[in-house]
């Protein structure tokens, strides 16, 4: 039996910020169009789920810098996401 060192588990707060993180990029996944971050934020504030606007932006931005969501500007301070391909 091998033991893990405990700095190579996640804790649970990091189980927790990366289920969040995955259910973000596949809400963006599953739409069939670009979305902004409002609107990818009001469907994540479904009855029982509580997530700040600074929290989802914070991890929508994780998203777009690691390559897995493009960030697409249109005009001033309008920006939609979509996965890439």
């Amino acid at each position: 039996m091998t033991y893990r060192s405990s700095k190579s588990r996640n804790t649970k707060q990091q189980e927790k910020y990366n289920l969040l993180t995955d259910e973000i990029y596949d809400n963006i996944r599953c739409g069939d169009q670009e979305r902004d971050a409002g609107t990818l934020w009001l469907d994540m504030n479904e009855p029982g789920k509580k997530i700040s606007h600074t929290t989802f932006n914070n991890r929508l931005r994780k998203l777009v810098n690691e390559g897995l969501v493009e960030k697409i500007s249109l005009g001033y301070n309008k920006h939609f996401y979509r996965v890439n391909k």
